[in-house]
């Protein structure tokens, strides 16, 4: 049975785990087996019942696209497992025996992850766009740091990069993901009295909790959706919702996904959107995910690199009434686009029309500092 399976990388090598080596067929590793699903390691985490092994397939093959040079994979039975360290362009292989049928030939073959080299324009900012952000000291924020207090998460934090990580923790671990349930208001302290009386939600009920306080903390933050190249076509969702925030004293915009507690960073420099989407296309390696948890670069790459394309937020984001908020010739939104791709006008999954959004290539409209 085929499967593709896009993974990271590192390490070289053919090894086997436990006393498997010892076992060979027909020159090649073997492993036991007594029921027919397996599991498949990719990176750090094994993924259950991923694989039926099959001896009628004749040298039955996993396709795996890595990150980066070299990864570790492996295979485990309900009997037996085994590891290699495989590398670009190799093939392992190895049987598999169940019961008295042939022993199954299996292979791993590792090709490169073929990334998606995009670019932006860097015009000069167009005067007409401007983007809007609340004030710490609006009565709103006053309530949410009394009812929600971060006082004791920031105590010892020094950096705006540290505080932000703190914040963005503290906003992680209010709830589980829940993608099936929606809150019944759009802000931090309507969702998380929800939270309190047992509610679950999506990505974009983190980015405006983490939006919120961060705002309440004294920061510029934004909700930003993030989608696909395929957005107006493809069969599964198109979209995923993050958060930016403006550092002070780094004096740039940072990518921050609450869902998954998650600050990209390059050589210790934290990362904006495009920034991030750049630096795993052409520095996958050096790349590091910022956490107070431990958090797997190859599943979130998996996850999120895919969304990485389109990038959409609100041209005001203060607490105004909505026929009050600014916008631009009758747009609310403003629409990042790589350099010489369409310009989205559908979401096909949602059945939803995009016709809110200004659209812009140039990373200074949408990398614009905060007034």
């Amino acid at each position: 049975m085929k499967i593709s399976i896009p993974i990271a990388l590192f390490l070289l090598v053919f090894t086997a785990e436990q006393s498997i080596a010892q076992n060979f067929y027909k020159n090649e590793p073997l492993i036991l087996a007594e029921k027919e699903q397996a599991a498949i390691l990719t990176g750090k985490n094994w993924q259950e019942n991923r694989w039926r092994i099959s001896p009628q397939i004749a040298h039955d093959t996993l396709k795996l696209k890595l990150y980066s040079s070299m990864e570790d994979v492996g295979f485990r039975t309900d009997k037996d497992s085994i590891k290699f360290k495989i590398k670009v362009g190799e093939t392992k292989s190895f049987y598999v025996k169940m019961g008295a049928v042939e022993p199954a030939h299996t292979i791993f073959a590792a090709e490169p992850f073929i990334w998606d080299i995009i670019s932006y324009g860097k015009e000069r900012r167009r005067k007409d766009i401007r983007i809007f952000y609340e004030q710490a000291n609006h009565s709103y924020f006053d309530s949410l740091r009394r009812l929600y207090p971060l006082d004791q998460v920031l105590i010892k934090e020094r950096t705006d990069m540290d505080k932000v990580l703190s914040i963005m923790n503290w906003t992680h671990h209010q709830w589980k993901h829940d993608g099936n349930k929606s809150p019944k208001k759009n802000d931090a302290i309507s969702i998380l009295e929800e939270v309190k009386e047992g509610g679950r939600f999506p990505c974009f009920a983190y980015s405006i909790v983490l939006r919120d306080q961060l705002t309440a903390h004294g920061y510029q933050a934004r909700v930003v959706y993030i989608k696909t190249k395929d957005l107006e076509t493809r069969k599964g969702s198109p979209g995923h919702v993050v958060t930016e925030v403006f550092l002070k004293d780094l004096k740039k915009w940072v990518f921050l996904d609450g869902q998954f507690n998650v600050m990209p960073t390059l050589g210790g420099k934290p990362l904006n959107g495009a920034e991030f989407q750049h630096a795993l296309s052409k520095n996958y390696d050096q790349v590091v995910l910022s956490s107070k948890d431990m958090v797997d670069k190859k599943e979130y790459t998996d996850f999120v690199y895919d969304y990485l394309y389109y990038f959409d937020t609100a041209l005001d984001n203060r607490i105004l009434p909505v026929k009050e908020r600014y916008t631009v010739d009758g747009k609310k939104s403003l629409m990042l686009v790589p350099t010489g791709a369409a310009h989205p006008t559908k979401i096909g999954f949602w059945n939803s029309v995009i016709d809110y959004c200004l659209y812009t290539s140039s990373l200074n409209d949408f990398y614009a500092a905060p007034k």
